[in-house]
């Protein structure tokens, strides 16, 4: 699998795409005609081929009406997904306005799921506006910038979070802007020396 990384673009050659792949880019088909969006947290390290699980992918997308989010829901019910709370149109676009997740999977298949919501803060933002294109065989998708992952996941410091920090640093350091990740590094107030992240 080769990876080529230039400041906003990721372009997969012979990447497989394993069922987790396919179920994003499902989900993504459905939602993009409806709004843009970035895929954050631990699905990125997994696109690049860290192997551990996840039960959810975090995706975030700018704020909509009320009645774009009407259309969204429509068509993912349409396309084949079930909405995991309890609330209505209605109550899941209120849930989203009050800064918090809604979850869609496929129906009848609670794992994996999406955990969807509105952009929040600055940070969110800056990930949304710097977004990076994945380029794979047949299919585009948009992530976080990795420099903003990396510090993100050191923020975060479980040890799955500093895992997926390393594997992305490791994969992406030949590439990475130093005084940005410097930057967020600061931003987030951690270090990654111990963890043999330099910069």
């Amino acid at each position: 699998m080769d990876i080529r990384y230039s400041k906003d673009t990721i372009t997969f050659s012979e990447k497989h795409l394993t069922l987790l792949d396919q179920f994003v880019l499902g989900f993504i088909r459905v939602l993009e005609p409806h709004t843009p969006y970035v895929i954050v947290s631990g699905y990125v390290a997994i696109l690049f081929g860290r192997s551990r699980g996840t039960e959810a992918i975090d995706i975030l997308i700018p704020r909509v009406k009320k009645e774009a989010f009407r259309n969204l829901h429509a068509a993912l019910l349409a396309g084949g997904y079930e909405f995991l709370n309890a609330e209505g149109t209605d109550g899941l676009y209120d849930m989203l306005m009050n800064r918090m997740g809604i979850r869609i999977a496929r129906i009848d298949q609670f794992i994996p799921n999406i955990e969807l919501k509105f952009l929040k803060d600055d940070v969110d933002q800056r990930v949304f506006r710097d977004r990076v294109e994945v380029n794979l065989s047949d299919a585009t998708v948009y992530i976080s910038p990795i420099e903003i992952q990396i510090a993100y996941k050191l923020y975060l410091g479980s040890e799955k979070d500093i895992e997926d920090a390393l594997y992305l640093f490791e994969i992406f350091k030949k590439d990475l802007d130093q005084q940005n990740l410097k930057a967020w590094m600061k931003k987030f107030d951690v270090r990654g020396d111990e963890y043999g992240i330099g910069i």
